[in-house]
């Protein structure tokens, strides 16, 4: 008898639905077209460059390569990568191309990722001018050779591809923010369905009666459209 029950519901929860989606319409569009105006017009793009560098022998020691030399590069990446996002390299570099930001800008706009199974690794760096975000990029990469060759007094890293001039943005993603916002959307258009019929107490119809007052309807007046009877 509760299964019984649960599926009268359902199917009345379904029918409000059908008969209001207009409102999930008008949810919809007035959602995905104020997110797309948004993403497009109110949001800045942001582009991002990356620079890719090498670690291997030192240079002029061109001897074969050792199980212990690839497991000594390999955590030599992790002392590159923590090198490369210091303050004393962001410090330089912000020096050398005269940026006007903190190290906290700096540091926000930068990161570092390595390549998996390899001895490489990729600096990249982000910002709303794609020449700039360049600039950046190919500069730190620059600076982290010099410094590492200062600090380890080895010079085994070299950079294999510097940073090129972004031609289209990683962000804002027009087509995920706007399925999300369609979604999103949706379900508080039917939040607002769901809320409207749990506060709606008034009786449309026969089953209303049957259903909330227990009475059984005997008959039923019609509605006569046109002229007055």
């Amino acid at each position: 008898m509760e299964n019984e029950y649960q599926e009268i519901d359902l199917k009345e929860l379904i029918r409000v639905v059908i008969k209001k989606w207009w409102i999930i319409a008008i949810f919809l569009v007035i959602g995905t077209i104020s997110t797309y105006l948004v993403t497009s017009y109110c949001m800045k793009p942001v582009y991002q460059a990356k620079t890719s560098l090498f670690i291997g022998k030192e240079k002029g020691n061109l001897g074969s390569i050792s199980l212990g030399d690839l497991q000594l590069n390999s955590k030599l990446i992790t002392d590159y990568r923590e090198i490369a996002k210091s303050r004393l390299i962001a410090d330089e570099v912000i020096s050398n191309l005269d940026l006007q930001m903190d190290l906290k800008t700096f540091r926000s706009n930068l990161s570092i990722s390595t390549v998996s199974d390899s001895r490489l690794f990729t600096v990249n760096v982000s910002h709303i001018n794609p020449k700039l975000a360049t600039d950046i990029a190919n500069e730190l990469a620059k600076t982290l050779v010099e410094k590492v060759s200062e600090i380890i007094e080895v010079q085994n890293i070299q950079v294999i591809d510097k940073a090129l001039v972004p031609t289209s943005p990683i962000k804002p993603n027009k087509k995920l923010n706007v399925a999300i916002a369609g979604v999103l959307s949706i379900m508080l258009a039917l939040f607002v369905i769901f809320l409207i019929e749990y506060f709606d107490n008034t009786v449309k119809s026969e089953e209303d009666v049957e259903k909330h007052l227990g009475l059984t309807v005997i008959g039923v007046i019609p509605k006569f459209e046109g002229e007055e009877r």
